[in-house]
């Protein structure tokens, strides 16, 4: 896995965790909805284990949710903590326009006063520079674990 893809693992997660919250915001109204419907009327054994069921998928969706935003978080920290290691400073916002706060190459481009292709080309040094930066870390992590062993 090369820097690229390892910086591109924050946006896929982040679109399944938006994913996610739609389908729970959907199962949360359908839920709510089926238990005050059946507050209002004498609740069947049928009828509670199909409440039952609902609330039990709602609940395991929550878990899925709460872990990969949890994920996510995670890697947009590991992220900072590469980005602080290059001195230059516009490839770093560049980066961490890109990978942390997830904007599109226009929005950066508006935001950094650049032209979208003057923002590809700092990327493009950004992630040679980020590569070499990737690697060593991955190195000193290997070394100190090894140390630890």
């Amino acid at each position: 896995m090369d820097v690229k893809e390892y910086l591109s693992q924050c946006s896929m997660l982040c679109r399944e965790v938006e994913c996610l919250k739609a389908r729970l915001i959907t199962l949360r109204d359908i839920k709510d909805g089926v238990q005050a419907h059946f507050v209002k009327e004498i609740i069947s054994r049928r009828a509670q284990d199909k409440l039952a069921a609902a609330v039990a998928e709602c609940d395991a969706l929550e878990e899925v949710y709460v872990r990969k935003v949890t994920m996510a978080l995670r890697l947009k920290y590991d992220y900072q903590q590469l980005f602080e290691k290059i001195p230059d400073r516009k490839l770093r916002m560049i980066l961490e326009l890109k990978y942390i706060d997830m904007l599109e190459w226009s929005d950066i481009a508006q935001r950094l006063f650049y032209s979208e292709r003057s923002c590809f080309n700092m990327h493009k040094l950004a992630l040679v520079q980020i590569q070499k930066v990737w690697e060593e870390t991955k190195t000193d992590n290997h070394i100190a674990r090894d140390a630890l062993a």
